[in-house]
């Protein structure tokens, strides 16, 4: 005598009874429903049927999980696919709830502003030394909103050596005899691709400026930039 199977369809999420064989519980409550599910999967009959007990770990996590690797742990612990249990949620309708990070507070935010010339990776790991922890993402994102990037006082060598009209090597060979101070700014650029940029402080750029005026030809400088550079603070942009 064929057992008796209490089951949810895994298409329309419809509970059903029926007989069937020792070890083939159904999967589908109707010929219509098993079209769906069996689409492009023709060879996968009848594996890894959704049991009642397995419908609702999966609704337990998509509805009260943040879905946090809550979904990939629960695949391993059913030993099914986590194709499987997405698809089988996304069918019945539930999406599981995404972790919100905190608000970003003054003293977090004014941390990010000086650190915003760095790479992500930087400025989390250097957000991380001062105990604030925050997504990669998270900082992007934040970045981005603030637009804090374009408020930086500063260049990279490359604006710096098409504004004093001149080669990238002759900024590069300032920076390594000393002449003029940069820092590096910690992108994930490799030695093929020119290694990781220069950032050079306003600041820096004027002093070099003052001290290294005979290196620099005033015929070839950009000069709306230059007079925006070296003209005081409270007469710049006028």
């Amino acid at each position: 005598m064929m057992p008796m199977y209490d089951f949810i369809c895994e298409v329309c999420g419809t509970p059903r009874r029926a007989w069937r064989e020792n070890g083939k519980p159904p999967r589908f409550c109707s010929i219509a429903c098993k079209k769906i599910g069996m689409r492009g999967q023709p060879n996968k009959k009848g594996l890894w049927p959704i049991t009642p007990e397995m419908h609702q770990a999966i609704r337990e996590t998509y509805v009260n999980g943040t879905g946090q690797c809550e979904v990939k742990e629960l695949a391993e612990k059913l030993k099914v696919p986590r194709w499987k249990v997405t698809r089988y949620a996304q069918a019945q309708g539930w999406i599981a709830r995404q972790r919100h990070e905190p608000y970003w507070s003054e003293t977090e935010l004014e941390a990010l502003q000086k650190l915003a010339r760095y790479s992500p990776g930087i400025i989390q790991r250097k957000l991380r030394e001062k105990g604030i922890r925050r997504s990669v993402n998270g900082i992007v994102i934040k970045l981005r909103r603030m637009n804090m990037r374009q408020n930086i006082p500063g260049h990279s060598a490359r604006d710096v050596a098409r504004c004093f009209g001149v080669e990238m090597k002759a900024i590069t060979r300032a920076i390594n005899l000393g002449y003029l101070k940069a820092t590096r700014r910690g992108t994930a650029r490799t030695e093929r691709q020119g290694g990781d940029m220069w950032y050079i402080l306003d600041k820096n750029i004027r002093k070099y400026v003052f001290e290294y005026l005979n290196e620099i030809d005033l015929r070839k400088v950009d000069k709306y930039w230059f007079v925006d550079l070296i003209a005081p603070e409270d007469k710049r942009g006028m």
